[in-house]
């Protein structure tokens, strides 16, 4: 059996064990849903480790191992994991791209950066290490590097929707609402119930006064997270402005019955109530 072969026996193995979770989430999600997700977790990194005892030298086994670890939060082992798949092959641009990325999570953005740095000294065509990049250079509000980045991660991958997302974001803060739900179209394009996009996008219809626009999106992201109470204030905002009191008033009493003490959405109702009855 080839190298490239048995990786993908592991690889299919690890999605066989999630599958086989997802299928009994909702028996086991009345028993102890963290146990399962344990179990899972170390059946996929054993399977990896499994293959490593055969085939040590596997640079890709390596870089594997480290991006499971990541999904599962597990960001030192993942970079010990990096640094290996490094040590083997000093060319290796993903592993520098997710070593640089679990350095960002655990906040070593200077370790982050050369990691990114280098990934794209040796593949400068990499979509994620450009965008990679770009979050820390927006962390560092340097907006004008960080959209040079976005522009590339999207030049080497249109299909990249989370540069296109956070592209947006950028410009919305600029208030370049138009491009930035432009950017956001791009990005529901690829992912339709991404809910993150859906919101932001909502907030610059909102700033064009697209209100019809803005209530659509609002819906779908309280459909998939009713008690979210930025996206909650918004709606109200918008229903407001939109005539329909009552459907208003109901939001604030939401997000009163998620947070008893807030301040803003008390004072919102009283005067919402109060204009009402005048």
């Amino acid at each position: 059996m080839t190298g490239k072969k048995f990786i993908l026996l592991i690889c299919v193995s690890i999605m066989l064990n999630g599958c086989a979770t997802a299928n009994n989430a909702t028996l086991q999600s009345q028993t102890n849903p963290t146990f399962y997700q344990s179990e899972n977790k170390q059946k996929s990194i054993l399977s990896i480790k499994s293959a490593l005892h055969n085939d040590e030298k596997n640079t890709d086994l390596y870089i594997l191992l480290g991006k499971e670890y990541m999904r599962h939060n597990n960001f030192r082992d993942a970079i010990d994991s990096f640094n290996i798949a490094l040590s083997q092959n000093p060319k290796a641009f993903e592993a520098f791209n997710y070593r640089g990325e679990a350095q960002y999570l655990l906040g070593s953005f200077e370790q982050a950066l050369y990691d990114f740095d280098m990934s794209l000294t040796i593949n400068p065509f990499y979509s994620d290490a450009y965008y990679n990049r770009a979050k820390y250079y927006d962390e560092i509000n340097n907006s004008k590097l960080a959209l040079g980045d976005l522009d590339n991660a999207i030049k080497y991958n249109n299909k990249n929707f989370l540069a296109y997302q956070m592209r947006g974001k950028i410009k919305q803060r600029y208030k370049l609402h138009a491009d930035a739900i432009q950017d956001f179209d791009y990005a529901i394009s690829q992912r339709p119930n991404n809910i993150t996009a859906l919101y932001y996008r909502s907030l610059s219809y909102h700033q064009l006064g697209r209100l019809h626009n803005a209530l659509d999106d609002l819906n779908q992201v309280l459909n998939y997270d009713p008690s979210l109470i930025p996206a909650l204030f918004i709606r109200a905002d918008v229903l407001r402005s939109l005539n329909k009191i009552e459907d208003a008033i109901n939001d604030y009493e939401k997000i009163l019955s998620e947070e008893r003490n807030n301040a803003r959405a008390k004072k919102e109702l009283i005067k919402i109530k109060r204009a009402k009855r005048l």
